[in-house]
């Protein structure tokens, strides 16, 4: 494995749009992605929204850290992390309705990427995609609408 690429971001909403495009910067990133930045997008976005909302409690003194590492046969692994108390993801609820607001984060992070992992007591969440785009299900909600 390549080792990882860290950087840190202040725990500010806004600022999450600016460190999507700073990682999606990144050549080798960005080649692993295969079609999937939209999911790629999606789940980073939520995972440091939650960080910066949940964890940190948008307290822009408290640092996110988002660490990446490019992986053999085209596989990608980001991990955010947030300086919080962390929660016991044992005790999450699907949402019956997407638009829900309610953990639809989490169902979000899980439905863009192959893998999805809480560690750390809760302040860390691990994502993996894998090196090949991931057919859609007919109920995912990235899945396009129609016929």
């Amino acid at each position: 494995m390549i080792a990882p690429n860290e950087i840190e971001m202040e725990s500010r909403s806004s600022l999450i749009p600016a460190m999507i495009e700073k990682l999606l910067s990144d050549f080798e990133l960005q080649s692993r992605l295969n079609g999937r930045e939209a999911a790629f997008r999606i789940a980073v976005s939520e995972a440091l929204a939650n960080a910066v909302t949940h964890g940190n409690h948008n307290q822009p003194s408290k640092k996110v850290y988002i660490s990446y590492s490019c992986e053999p046969q085209n596989a990608l692994s980001i991990m955010v992390r947030d300086e919080g108390h962390g929660f016991d993801p044992g005790n999450l609820s699907t949402p019956t309705d997407v638009g829900e607001d309610r953990n639809r984060g989490i169902y979000l992070m899980k439905s863009c990427m192959d893998e999805i992992q809480f560690r750390n007591g809760g302040t860390e969440v691990f994502m993996r995609m894998n090196g090949r785009a991931r057919p859609l299900d007919k109920g995912d909600p990235l899945a396009p609408k129609g016929k």
